[in-house]
Protein backbone atom coordinates (compact mmCIF):
# COMPACT_ATOMS: atom_id res chain seq x y z
CA UNK A 1 0.00 0.00 0.00
CA UNK A 2 1.36 3.54 -1.27
CA UNK A 3 1.83 5.43 2.22
CA UNK A 4 2.84 8.90 0.77
CA UNK A 5 -1.04 10.17 1.18
CA UNK A 6 -0.60 9.00 4.80
CA UNK A 7 2.33 11.11 5.03
CA UNK A 8 1.19 14.17 3.98
CA UNK A 9 -1.96 14.06 5.87
CA UNK A 10 0.18 13.48 9.20
CA UNK A 11 2.17 16.11 8.40
CA UNK A 12 -0.93 18.51 7.69
CA UNK A 13 -2.44 17.32 10.91
CA UNK A 14 0.84 18.30 12.98
CA UNK A 15 0.92 21.26 11.00
CA UNK A 16 -3.25 21.83 11.76
CA UNK A 17 -2.25 22.09 15.33
CA UNK A 18 1.27 23.68 15.47
CA UNK A 19 0.73 26.37 13.22
CA UNK A 20 4.07 25.96 11.84
CA UNK A 21 7.32 24.20 12.17
CA UNK A 22 10.90 24.12 10.91
CA UNK A 23 11.31 20.80 8.54
CA UNK A 24 14.09 19.26 11.58
CA UNK A 25 11.33 19.81 14.12
CA UNK A 26 8.36 17.76 11.45
CA UNK A 27 10.68 15.51 10.86
CA UNK A 28 11.47 14.42 14.54
CA UNK A 29 8.18 14.70 15.46
CA UNK A 30 6.86 12.29 12.82
CA UNK A 31 9.55 9.82 13.41
CA UNK A 32 8.86 9.91 17.31
CA UNK A 33 4.96 9.39 16.50
CA UNK A 34 5.81 6.16 14.45
CA UNK A 35 8.59 4.92 16.62
CA UNK A 36 5.48 5.34 19.46
CA UNK A 37 2.78 3.92 17.05
CA UNK A 38 4.74 1.13 16.44
CA UNK A 39 5.67 0.52 20.06
CA UNK A 40 1.97 0.33 20.87
CA UNK A 41 0.44 -1.15 17.56
CA UNK A 42 2.78 -3.29 15.94
CA UNK A 43 3.14 -1.06 12.69
CA UNK A 44 4.61 2.71 12.04
CA UNK A 45 2.10 5.11 10.78
CA UNK A 46 4.11 6.50 7.56
CA UNK A 47 6.24 2.60 6.62
CA UNK A 48 8.98 5.14 6.02
CA UNK A 49 12.42 4.30 5.46
CA UNK A 50 14.26 4.86 8.55
CA UNK A 51 17.39 6.66 8.69
CA UNK A 52 20.17 8.24 10.77
CA UNK A 53 21.86 11.29 10.36
CA UNK A 54 23.77 13.69 12.23
CA UNK A 55 20.54 15.47 13.77
CA UNK A 56 19.00 12.50 14.66
CA UNK A 57 16.69 9.75 13.10
CA UNK A 58 14.28 10.46 10.49
CA UNK A 59 11.94 8.95 8.16
CA UNK A 60 13.71 9.51 4.35
CA UNK A 61 10.45 9.41 2.68
CA UNK A 62 8.74 12.17 5.01
CA UNK A 63 11.96 14.40 3.86
CA UNK A 64 11.48 13.92 0.34
CA UNK A 65 7.72 14.80 1.04
CA UNK A 66 8.58 18.18 2.68
CA UNK A 67 10.57 18.72 -0.17
CA UNK A 68 7.70 17.92 -2.48
CA UNK A 69 10.06 15.70 -4.35
CA UNK A 70 8.10 14.69 -7.82
CA UNK A 71 9.26 11.30 -7.79
CA UNK A 72 8.00 10.07 -4.40
CA UNK A 73 5.00 12.63 -4.02
CA UNK A 74 3.67 11.04 -7.79
CA UNK A 75 -0.31 11.69 -7.92
CA UNK A 76 0.55 13.63 -4.31
CA UNK A 77 2.53 16.64 -4.99
CA UNK A 78 -0.60 19.09 -5.23
CA UNK A 79 -2.31 17.19 -2.21
CA UNK A 80 0.79 17.91 -0.43
CA UNK A 81 1.50 21.49 -1.66
CA UNK A 82 -2.35 22.09 -0.72
CA UNK A 83 -1.48 20.68 2.71
CA UNK A 84 1.29 22.22 3.59
CA UNK A 85 3.23 25.18 2.41
CA UNK A 86 6.92 26.67 2.79
CA UNK A 87 7.43 29.37 4.68
CA UNK A 88 10.68 31.66 5.40
CA UNK A 89 13.96 29.90 5.46
CA UNK A 90 13.20 26.25 6.44
CA UNK A 91 9.93 26.89 8.36
CA UNK A 92 6.63 24.45 6.80
CA UNK A 93 2.93 26.54 7.40
CA UNK A 94 -0.27 24.69 7.31
CA UNK A 95 -1.55 24.97 3.71
CA UNK A 96 -4.76 26.29 2.68
CA UNK A 97 -6.37 22.93 2.35
CA UNK A 98 -5.37 21.26 5.56
CA UNK A 99 -8.26 20.62 7.43
CA UNK A 100 -7.59 17.94 10.43
CA UNK A 101 -11.29 17.20 10.51
CA UNK A 102 -11.25 15.65 7.48
CA UNK A 103 -8.17 14.05 7.30
CA UNK A 104 -9.68 10.11 6.04
CA UNK A 105 -5.96 8.16 5.75
CA UNK A 106 -5.20 8.59 9.41
CA UNK A 107 -6.35 5.98 11.54
CA UNK A 108 -7.84 6.57 15.19
CA UNK A 109 -4.25 5.04 16.59
CA UNK A 110 -2.51 7.27 14.07
CA UNK A 111 -3.94 10.41 14.90
CA UNK A 112 -2.79 9.05 18.97
CA UNK A 113 0.51 8.80 18.04
CA UNK A 114 0.32 11.97 16.59
CA UNK A 115 -1.31 13.87 19.45
CA UNK A 116 1.26 12.16 21.80
CA UNK A 117 4.30 13.91 20.30
CA UNK A 118 2.41 16.93 19.61
CA UNK A 119 1.47 16.99 23.51
CA UNK A 120 4.97 16.23 24.97
CA UNK A 121 7.55 17.28 21.92
CA UNK A 122 5.35 20.40 20.18
CA UNK A 123 6.73 23.02 21.76
CA UNK A 124 10.04 22.18 22.17
CA UNK A 125 12.33 24.06 20.35
CA UNK A 126 13.94 21.93 17.12
CA UNK A 127 17.48 21.64 18.78
CA UNK A 128 15.67 20.06 22.17
CA UNK A 129 13.83 17.71 19.86
CA UNK A 130 17.04 17.01 18.27
CA UNK A 131 18.82 15.88 21.38
CA UNK A 132 16.42 14.10 22.60
CA UNK A 133 16.79 11.94 19.43
CA UNK A 134 20.19 11.51 20.37
CA UNK A 135 19.25 9.71 23.32
CA UNK A 136 17.29 7.06 21.62
CA UNK A 137 19.46 3.41 21.33
CA UNK A 138 18.78 3.22 17.52
CA UNK A 139 20.84 6.57 16.98
CA UNK A 140 23.46 6.24 19.95
CA UNK A 141 24.70 2.83 18.40
CA UNK A 142 26.05 5.20 15.09
CA UNK A 143 27.06 8.27 17.79
CA UNK A 144 30.77 7.18 17.70
CA UNK A 145 30.84 7.38 13.60
CA UNK A 146 29.01 10.77 13.42
CA UNK A 147 31.53 12.47 15.63
CA UNK A 148 34.18 10.94 14.37
CA UNK A 149 33.69 11.68 11.18
CA UNK A 150 32.97 8.48 9.36
CA UNK A 151 29.36 8.50 8.32
CA UNK A 152 26.71 11.06 7.21
CA UNK A 153 23.89 8.61 7.21
CA UNK A 154 23.00 5.04 8.51
CA UNK A 155 20.10 2.95 7.81
CA UNK A 156 17.64 1.70 10.39
CA UNK A 157 15.57 -1.40 10.07
CA UNK A 158 12.25 -0.60 11.13
CA UNK A 159 12.56 -3.32 14.32
CA UNK A 160 15.84 -1.24 15.19
CA UNK A 161 12.89 1.47 16.56
CA UNK A 162 11.61 -0.76 18.80
CA UNK A 163 14.75 -0.54 21.74
CA UNK A 164 13.25 -0.01 24.62
CA UNK A 165 13.28 4.01 25.87
CA UNK A 166 12.27 3.74 29.68
CA UNK A 167 12.20 7.42 29.89
CA UNK A 168 9.05 9.65 30.71
CA UNK A 169 8.01 9.92 27.36
CA UNK A 170 7.76 6.38 26.56
CA UNK A 171 6.97 4.06 29.52
CA UNK A 172 5.77 1.14 27.56
CA UNK A 173 6.31 -2.32 29.33
CA UNK A 174 9.38 -4.76 27.55
CA UNK A 175 6.12 -7.33 27.61
CA UNK A 176 4.09 -4.90 25.23
CA UNK A 177 7.10 -4.26 22.96
CA UNK A 178 7.70 -8.00 22.59
CA UNK A 179 4.16 -8.29 21.20
CA UNK A 180 4.81 -5.20 19.20
CA UNK A 181 7.80 -7.25 17.39
CA UNK A 182 5.80 -10.34 16.81
CA UNK A 183 3.49 -8.20 14.98
CA UNK A 184 5.83 -6.29 12.70
CA UNK A 185 8.14 -9.27 12.43
CA UNK A 186 5.32 -11.64 11.96
CA UNK A 187 6.87 -14.38 14.55
CA UNK A 188 3.98 -15.71 16.24
CA UNK A 189 4.70 -18.57 19.38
Amino acid sequence: MNKIPVIVEALCYLLSKLKQADKIQLVKLMYLADKYHLMNYGRTISDDVFIALGNGPAGSRTMDVLEYDPYVLGDCLSMAKGYFKKGKGHQYLVGDKCDAESLEMLSESDIEALDFVINNFGTMDKWAVVNYTHTLREWKQFEHLFDSGKTKKESLKTEDLLFPVGDRYFTISEEHIEESRKILTGTFD
